[in-house]
């Protein structure tokens, strides 16, 4: 019999805010701990919460195997890879200082807004060993602030974020930043002239869902995939490197995947320079339909590996956001909820709140407005670009542009 654990240490202090004033301090200290035990082609799990001693993890395991999972995959084996990211350290009580700071700031000079939500110093440990080998280790840490901000004056539930999320928080660059966010909001504009203009988001969220529908090693198989029947074919602009990308630093998640996979340089790219070279697939989906494995499982700790969405990421490809717009104005998208993508790859968002920049500084408010286009055009002729985020919010995001249709 083989023996597999996975466990998974949570750490996290937080202020809830209310009303721009903090309402209440939470700790939470939870540990999930999994067995898997592997008998003739056969895979038993158990898990539990808290911190329950391996023998009785493994008891319960060695029962589920009557549920007859088939499981005839090598495990990984031999492999000892220790990753600590947590140098960053706060205590409760400098989170709290930090907290109080911020928020007697916001009261002072932005008074014509609230603010809600939570400021947080996260810890996390995740831990996968097995009977054959198998040692891995992430530990990281960091800041976490998100505040939901709503105008005094406004009927909306919300009208943007102040945000950040790193392994550091400097303060003076997060005002530094915010202040010329925050003022922009006292500057009504109308949108610019134009059926198809320039916008820019943080992370094209509702685009990666998709791409992790479109790529998934067994929706292209059964044919589900509008990428289905395209392997090997020139789809996008050029520019485009985009696949799976495991590297914590990155990510602020685990560098191996729920089979225990470690990717070589962390990464594997699924489109390269415009060109769909590759799904992601787990080790039964690689094996059922003769695709190559590319380390993409996932699950929950108690759970068999499966294949559902993995950690997919564009590469920067593109500097200086100004110089490229070239003396055009933009559209910052802040807050956009309710889009989503068709089947076929057309898209449409509204978006509630949006920003005008220069593609260094905010310059006032946009009315709202609904943006159309479909995966084809966001991705070739209409691809501006993938860019290191240049605000002081999101510790290794990407910001992207792509010209899109504009509804008034």
């Amino acid at each position: 019999m083989k023996t597999e654990f996975i466990t998974i240490r949570n750490i996290e202090t937080t202020a809830k805010v209310v009303g721009t004033k903090i309402d209440a301090v939470r700790i939470k200290d939870i540990i999930k701990k999994g067995a898997r035990v592997y008998v003739d082609g056969k895979i038993g799990v158990s898990g539990a919460i808290g911190d329950i001693p391996d023998d009785e993890l493994i008891e319960k395991a060695v029962e589920n195997l009557e549920t007859g999972i088939e499981y005839p995959y090598e495990l990984e084996k031999n492999l000892v890879d220790h990753r600590n990211y947590s140098d960053f350290s706060m205590s409760g009580e400098e989170l709290l200082k930090v907290t109080e700071e911020i928020l007697e700031e916001l009261k002072t000079n932005y008074d014509k807004f609230l603010f809600s939500e939570k400021v947080s110093v996260k810890e996390k440990v995740v831990q996968m060993r097995n009977s054959e080998g198998l040692d891995l280790e992430y530990r990281d840490a960091w800041f976490e602030l998100g505040l939901i901000l709503k105008e005094n004056s406004s009927a909306n539930l919300f009208d943007g974020f102040l945000q950040y999320s790193g392994r550091s928080f400097d303060k003076q660059k997060f005002w530094n930043f915010n202040k010329g966010y925050l003022e922009a909001y006292d500057n009504l504009l109308a949108l610019p002239e134009g059926d198809k203009l320039p916008v820019f988001v943080l992370e094209a969220y509702e685009l990666n869902d998709f791409l992790n529908k479109s790529l998934n090693g067994e929706r292209y198989s059964n044919g589900s995939s509008i990428l289905s029947g395209k392997l090997d074919e020139q789809l996008f602009n050029d520019k485009i490197t985009f696949g799976q990308n495991f590297d914590s630093a990155v990510t602020f998640e685990p560098f191996f995947d729920h089979e225990g996979v470690v990717l070589k340089n962390d990464r594997v790219p699924l489109i390269q320079s415009g060109k769909f070279i590759n799904v992601f697939t787990d080790k039964k989906t690689a094996s059922t339909f003769d695709l190559p494995h590319t380390g993409a499982a996932e699950g929950s700790y108690d759970g068999v590996p499966t294949l559902t969405t993995t950690q997919l990421k564009f590469e920067t490809d593109s500097k200086d956001i100004k110089s490229t717009l070239n003396g055009k104005l933009a559209i910052f998208a802040l807050v956009s909820a309710g889009g989503d993508f068709t089947p076929d790859g057309s898209f449409a968002a509204p978006v509630q709140a949006a920003l005008l920049f220069d593609g260094e500084k905010f310059i006032g408010k946009l009315p709202e407005f609904t943006m159309r286009s479909n995966l084809w055009a966001m991705l070739g002729e209409d691809y501006i670009g993938t860019f290191d985020n240049p605000f002081y919010s999101i510790e290794n995001s990407k910001m992207q542009g792509f010209y899109m249709t504009i509804v008034r």
